[in-house]
């Protein structure tokens, strides 16, 4: 999984989060479980992208505060 190079900006996290809610509804819409269960990884792995997204950005507002 690929490390950010920056901050992430909050429509960067937006973006993310929707690319795994995008792949959790072509999940629910799939022809099979093989191509179900390949959409369930992607939308994990957004979601995982998104969490570590989510918390470098905390981290960086808690620093500016700091």
């Amino acid at each position: 999984m690929p490390a950010f190079q920056s901050v992430p900006s909050s429509s960067c996290l937006r973006g993310i989060t929707l690319k795994a809610v995008g792949c959790e509804k072509c999940a629910e819409h799939a022809s099979d479980q093989t191509t179900e269960h390949e959409w369930q990884e992607l939308a994990t792995q957004w979601h995982s992208m998104a969490d570590q997204a989510a918390r470098i950005s905390d981290d960086a507002s808690h620093n500016d505060r700091a």
